[in-house]
């Protein structure tokens, strides 16, 4: 997660450093997860037949080749190339993370996923102050050696971490991937992948028009680093109380509540003007925000599968995260191009409430006819 922390920044701050224009923008962060979308259900099958550490060791090394490429080249297709490579890593990376934090402890898999977010966000606190000091002070080319470096130190990691038991035998790769019908088919699973496009949404919004206008409005990289880096403190504290806020409130009540305050905070954004205060405390209200949306829609894909297609369930889910990867940076590259960034804002926020206003229809409509699987506790 520090390196997602670092990507994050890095990849608009270098392609306007190299004078693409918003558009391009938006194509080149659309597509790193083009791969990714059709990745995630073979990922998610090779997590449910062999275990999720085979899946990490090849997240971690596809991170590798695509910072490589982003620290050797800087043409608009090489950017494609790089970007494609870090998609595969982070759309493999959720599934085995998701899958194998859910199965530690079921019982309480909402508590383990928020502290998985909670950590994870910690790291992009890291990634994102760093990335944006050493792009500033030492270079772009020494920033992405960073993240090398940081990705092969996550594949040694990764091979370390004990293997989860499962109760029936090592299935067959056509078996592994024949739950995917059924899991089209239950309306619980649309429910979590339309959670999931929203919370992947509040996401991409950071990168195609958050950072942009930062540095449009004259910040530099380690300033933008740094308010960036305020905006995940949030996420990091929510993360820690996620089970107990979930068992409170319960899942439809919390995606409303957050996804009504995230369109308030895209709309205010616009009308902080450039004070670095208003707009810290506006990224700190963001990122508590996307900190409840990160572990909230796996957990409602783990609430509504068994533990056994656990992989898989998230998997399916994660098509709908991955589809907002592409669409949303391409469709909000071409409004800002065209109607500006102030102006993007005002879009963004209205679509966060037409979100929050489908909530209490869809999730009781969705759900009401299937049993969870275990309830999660904090």
């Amino acid at each position: 997660m520090i390196t997602l922390g670092s990507t994050l920044i890095l990849v608009p701050l270098y392609a306007l450093h190299l004078g693409f224009d918003l558009a391009e923008l938006g194509v080149i962060v659309g597509s790193q997860a083009l791969f990714g979308l059709f990745l995630r259900l073979f990922a998610g099958a090779i997590c449910d037949q062999f275990g999720e550490r085979w899946v990490l060791w090849g997240s971690f090394g596809t991170m590798v080749v695509g910072a490589t490429i982003f620290a050797v080249s800087g043409t608009f297709w090489a950017l494609i190339l790089a970007q494609t490579f870090l998609g595969i890593s982070r759309a493999t990376y959720w599934t085995s993370t998701q899958s194998y934090g859910s199965r530690i402890n079921p019982a309480k898999s909402g508590t383990l996923l928020g502290r998985m977010s909670s950590s994870g966000t910690a790291g992009q606190m890291v990634g994102a102050a760093l990335a944006g000091l050493v792009a500033e002070t030492m270079g772009y080319g020494w920033a992405w050696t960073g993240v090398i470096a940081l990705g092969a130190l996550g594949l040694a990691g990764s091979s370390v971490l004990p293997v989860l038991p499962r109760k029936d035998l090592r299935r067959g790769f056509k078996q592994a991937l024949a739950p995917v019908p059924a899991l089209a088919r239950n309306p619980s699973m649309a429910m979590a992948g339309f959670t999931a496009f929203t919370a992947s949404t509040s996401m991409t919004i950071a990168v195609i028009l958050l950072v942009p206008y930062l540095s449009e409005l004259g910040n530099g990289e380690t300033t933008i680093g740094l308010i960036r880096t305020v905006g995940s403190v949030g996420s990091v504290v929510i993360g820690i109380v996620f089970g107990k806020i979930v068992a409170k409130t319960g899942q439809q009540n919390l995606y409303m509540s957050v996804l009504t305050l995230m369109g308030l905070t895209m709309l205010a954004i616009p009308l902080a003007g450039s004070g670095l205060r208003a707009l810290t405390a506006l990224m700190f209200s963001y990122g508590t925000l996307h900190g409840v949306l990160g572990p909230l829609y796996p957990l409602t894909a783990s609430t509504y599968s068994t533990q056994e297609q656990r992989g898989m369930a998230i998997a399916y889910v994660g098509l709908y995260w991955a589809a907002a990867q592409v669409t949303v940076p391409a469709v909000f590259g071409v409004v800002a191009a065209n109607v500006g960034l102030e102006a993007s804002f005002w879009v963004a926020g209205a679509l966060f409430l037409a979100f929050a206003i489908a909530m209490p229809i869809l999730f009781p409509l969705l759900t009401k006819r299937h049993q969870t699987v275990h309830e999660p506790t904090a």
